[in-house]
């Protein structure tokens, strides 16, 4: 992709993001979510033309319709009214919640990631372009169809979502003053080759991308249904087992998985199995994981740990106790400082 390309798509993000004004944030995730829900067979079918072109993964519909319902429930922070407080000072305080603008997500293609940022930046008026390599190409430009489709009926710039499929950073980074933050997402080596070519604020994630140990046999067939679901997982293996997993990396003890892990790990979820009860304990306390399972399948957990707030700016408001933060003029007293 040409340089120009590039800033065309910045540029559109930056006119966007200036004039799509709404506070309507539920009501375009409702209208989302059922042009998804109601369109489900040509995302099947989309997504099965990226299967066959060994360029994709397949999707789970029950994941996508938790993902969406999970949205569908949360209160945007951007209109919410938090409790004014009174100060020994005297001075009232509140917090406030603003977009940041443009957000730069480069991510591993994966389209549960691209839905998850999609949902978000419709409750953070955020505007969002996403910088793939084209896995799951298809799939995920049905997506920003979708999306897109829904912010013009509801005469909103459908240049609030956009997607580029390379990953050449410096074609980003080099409109690095048009872009507020940048979100990177993948497994380490994705994350580690980007974020430090990045020169904006940036936070990481490893979403969907797994580690599992394994240190006993007694959970094997349920371990061989997690490998077949052909999931990012790093697998490790104590030596001593009798298996034989493609890929795997055979370590000498809990000790040795650890520092793997901890080294090479994207950091968002690590899993063991054993039976070894001190194991479990050293596994949990010193996995540097987001979320540590015992036992148990990692994608039990498969929800992006990136919040609102990370995506928002975060104001604190004081002001003399003379006006309400509604504008009149009655004094505000201990007893109805939260209201």
């Amino acid at each position: 992709m040409e340089q120009d390309s590039v800033k065309n798509i910045i540029n559109n993000a930056i006119i966007a993001n200036r004039n799509n004004k709404y506070n309507y944030e539920k009501e375009l995730i409702s209208n989302f979510a059922r042009a998804i829900r109601e369109n489900i067979k040509l995302f099947e079918s989309t997504n099965e033309i990226d299967l066959n072109n060994k360029n994709g993964f397949k999707l789970d519909n029950n994941l996508i319709d938790k993902t969406l319902k999970k949205y569908e429930n949360t209160e945007p922070l951007i209109k919410s009214k938090d409790k004014i407080f009174l100060m020994d000072n005297q001075l009232l305080n509140s917090k406030l919640y603003t977009k940041l603008g443009v957000v730069l997500v480069m991510f591993d293609g994966n389209t549960y990631t691209m839905l998850e940022m999609i949902l978000l930046g419709l409750l953070t008026h955020n505007t969002m372009v996403f910088a793939y390599n084209g896995y799951m190409g298809g799939t995920n430009g049905l997506l920003i169809n979708m999306v897109q489709t829904i912010l013009e009926k509801e005469n909103l710039k459908k240049e609030m979502f956009q997607h580029s499929v390379t990953l050449r950073s410096n074609e980003f980074f080099d409109n690095f003053k048009s872009i507020n933050k940048t979100v990177i997402i993948g497994d380490n080596e994705f994350i580690n080759k980007y974020v430090s070519e990045c020169t904006t604020e940036t936070i990481v994630s490893g979403y969907q991308n797994y580690d599992i140990y394994i240190d006993s046999l007694k959970d094997i067939d349920f371990i061989k249904k997690i490998i077949m679901q052909k999931l990012n997982v790093n697998i490790y293996i104590n030596s001593n087992l009798k298996i034989k997993v493609e890929n795997a990396i055979f370590v000498e003890d809990i000790d040795e998985a650890i520092t793997y892990i901890n080294y090479n790990s994207s950091k968002y979820c690590s899993s063991i199995f054993t039976e070894n009860n001190d194991n479990a304990s050293k596994f949990i306390d010193n996995i540097n994981s987001k979320y540590v399972m015992v036992n148990t399948s990692p994608t039990i957990e498969q929800s992006l740990n990136i919040s609102q707030e990370d995506l928002l700016k975060e104001k604190n408001i004081m002001i003399p106790n003379i006006y309400k933060f509604d504008g009149t003029n009655i004094k505000i007293t201990k007893d109805d400082s939260s209201q």
